[in-house]
């Protein structure tokens, strides 16, 4: 119809239908087969609706939300919907954090990260660098099931851990009825010290390290992860819904809910954050935790995409995106940058796209979230999605390759 529209103008005003910006052409292409593709992801079952945001050239060439916020077909998506962005929440908060730390107080990445840390000092870690936390070399260990450690035999709490009702010892609401100790976090802290180390150099995809970035930070800077990263990047572009704690700001139906939780919190999580060791850090966490929609992302990806600078204001140095998304270790097999993902461009093994330059970068999320950006393509990609409501074991968003087509769609067109 938009092609007939423009052919009908051209004759009338006499005007060729080439000169009409081919920009609308290429845009009504995109749509059509992103439609196609979410649409048979939808009806799939590799996730119940989404949103999908498109930037290439200096223009937005797509926008859209699709389907609904469950399998019930109740609440359509809309593009002001958030998502739990899981772990996307290490490029957006933790990685973007540590880049504005690095630049101001001059951190040395080749330093020791036990050099702030005293209490590594005296443990495994003692010697691990930023460099290799950042790019998953260190050997550390990949996670912690601090869930699996919380109850009795009898299906009651353990002390110290969670509670039903809010009071003195127990503040922090980490779900719709659940409160966490308050000295809990340094018991998270205690076991990330204690976990075993692997062996240096070999990649291995770690998010230990990300859980004390915050506290990283709020000790350089004297202000919270949460008020930093307000103050350097969210605030200054604007960015009204990328937050921490949602349920604590937007009404819980404008939150999409993630996985009905039968093991931990035993009720479906919305608006609050699924991974269950970010939780139990009161929900703002550097590994995960982070909640968004599509066109608040837009904007940090722009930054990096404008190395650094967003209408007029320059936010990072291109020498720091630069030094942080060019993989780490170009002659290893590690593929990673500091803190981003980078694409293996191996023809046996090609992540996350066989189209996508050797230049770009972003990282996905547990949930069903996925953001990257080409600075030879002059694109980037923002795709949001519950993919593990019901459950996690949800897997066809990976078997339909969903992301992979995704990026081959925007760079061929």
């Amino acid at each position: 119809m938009k092609i007939l529209f423009i052919l009908l103008i051209s004759v009338f005003f006499s005007i060729p239908f080439w000169s009409f910006s081919q920009v609308n052409l290429a845009q009504t292409s995109i749509e059509q087969k992103v439609d196609s593709l979410i649409q048979n992801g939808i009806q799939n079952k590799a996730f119940p609706g989404a949103q999908v945001l498109i930037f290439k050239n200096d223009t937005i060439r797509l926008n859209k939300s699709y389907g609904y916020q469950t399998y019930d077909s109740l609440l359509p998506v809309k593009n002001s919907n958030l998502y739990d962005l899981a772990s996307v929440t290490k490029v957006l908060a933790s990685t973007l954090a540590f880049m504005k730390l690095y630049e101001l107080y001059n951190i040395n990445l080749d330093e020791k990260v036990s050099n702030y840390f005293p209490a590594l000092k005296r443990s495994n870690k003692k010697n691990s660098s930023f460099k290799e936390v950042l790019s998953h070399s260190a050997g550390w260990s990949p996670y912690i099931a601090h869930q699996n450690t919380v109850f009795r035999k009898n299906g009651a709490f353990k002390k110290r851990t969670l509670n039903l009702e809010r009071n003195s010892k127990y503040p922090t609401r980490i779900s719709d009825s659940l409160f966490i100790h308050k000295n809990y976090t340094k018991k998270i802290m205690r076991r990330i010290k204690r976990t075993k180390v692997g062996a240096l150099g070999e990649y291995l995809y770690s998010g230990l390290w990300f859980f004390l970035l915050p506290k990283l930070t709020q000790q350089l800077s004297g202000i919270s992860f949460n008020a930093f990263l307000n103050t350097h990047f969210y605030s200054p572009l604007g960015l009204k819904r990328l937050t921490f704690l949602p349920a604590n700001q937007f009404p819980v139906s404008e939150i999409i809910p993630t996985e009905i939780d039968l093991h931990f919190r035993k009720q479906l999580v919305q608006g609050w954050v699924h991974d269950e060791a970010a939780a139990m850090m009161g929900g703002i966490s550097g590994n995960a935790g982070l909640f968004a929609n599509a066109s608040s992302i837009a904007p940090l990806l722009q930054l990096f995409l404008q190395k650094g600078s967003i209408n007029g204001m320059p936010l990072l140095k291109p020498q720091t995106l630069e030094t942080f998304t060019r993989r780490t270790y170009p002659e290893s097999k590690n593929r990673r940058g500091l803190g981003f993902d980078k694409p293996t461009l191996e023809i046996e093994d090609t992540y996350p796209s066989k189209l996508v330059s050797p230049e770009s970068y972003g990282h996905s999320g547990f949930t069903g979230t996925f953001i990257w950006v080409d600075p030879i393509d002059k694109s980037f990609i923002v795709f949001l999605s519950n993919r593990v409501y019901p459950s996690r074991d949800q897997r066809g968003l990976y078997k339909l390759e969903i992301r992979e087509k995704l990026l081959d769609i925007t760079i061929e067109n």
